[in-house]
């Protein structure tokens, strides 16, 4: 097993060059975090890619956090030295994507997701003991596996299609940018469904609602537009679900144990 001390100082330092990196390709000479200079059917408004500064904001907390308290397990058994890994892959496809190598960009992305999804699924075995683990160890984790879905597939647009008439995308086109809205829906009800049944993942969904309302936001196509507004407001509605049957469970059970005392 590799060292609790060891996975600690390198999470730190993977911190530190991921952060460097996103605020030089922000503040740099060519800055630009926008993603726009590959346009798809796909690409959300630049506000959308704000989450980045939520995203680097929740993992600086879990940095701090990791050096204090009990934090091993997590360090080894959830994080271990996969987000090391996701750091650096994360800083190197986005040179690769303003350079526009898009082919090695997309496969540099999915390694990079496939790391996040390993760590996604052990802190599943390792649930929060505290506010401070739900903030800083899941909820980062969860708000970046969601937004890395939505780059891929952004990714994969950017590779495979091209933007011919912004406002009026021919039929295939509104069928692939439907189908993959579609794939994020789903995706999003399943982090409310699997990850918790009692809370579900409201992080990971909303990362994925605020995605479809950037493209919303972006897209001159009235049918995309239109789809994305829907589809996000739909992942909204179910992220809440869970936490509203708990409390509509919750109303429920307290009459009942009211019933003794009414019948004494």
């Amino acid at each position: 097993m590799t060292s609790p001390l060891l996975l600690k100082v390198f999470n730190t330092i993977a911190y530190i060059f991921f952060l460097s990196s996103s605020v030089y390709n922000v503040v740099g000479p060519d800055g630009k975090y926008d993603y726009g200079s590959h346009p798809t059917y796909l690409t959300p408004a630049p506000f959308a890619f704000a989450i980045w500064g939520l995203i680097h904001f929740l993992f600086l907390g879990f940095v701090i956090w990791q050096w204090f308290g009990d934090s091993d397990d997590v360090v080894t058994k959830g994080y271990g030295g996969y987000f090391i890994i996701a750091a650096l892959l994360t800083s190197v496809w986005h040179d690769y994507w303003e350079s526009g190598h898009l082919v090695l960009s997309l496969i540099v992305l999915l390694f990079a997701s496939a790391s996040i999804t390993v760590i996604y699924h052990n802190l599943r075995s390792l649930p929060p003991k505290s506010t401070a683990e739900h903030i800083f160890v899941h909820a980062p984790i969860s708000l970046y596996h969601g937004w890395l879905i939505f780059i891929g597939w952004l990714n994969i647009f950017a590779v495979f299609t091209s933007v011919a008439d912004p406002a009026h995308p021919d039929l295939l086109h509104r069928i692939l940018v439907f189908l993959v809205m579609l794939q994020l829906t789903g995706t999003a009800v399943a982090y409310t469904e699997f990850r918790n049944k009692e809370i579900g993942d409201v992080p990971g969904a909303l990362t994925i609602a605020w995605a479809l309302f950037g493209v919303s936001a972006q897209q001159q196509s009235k049918f995309i537009e239109v789809s994305a507004l829907v589809m996000g407001i739909v992942v909204c509605m179910y992220a809440f679900r869970p936490m509203a049957k708990s409390r509509g469970s919750i109303g429920e059970r307290q009459p009942l144990l009211g019933e003794p005392e009414e019948q004494v």
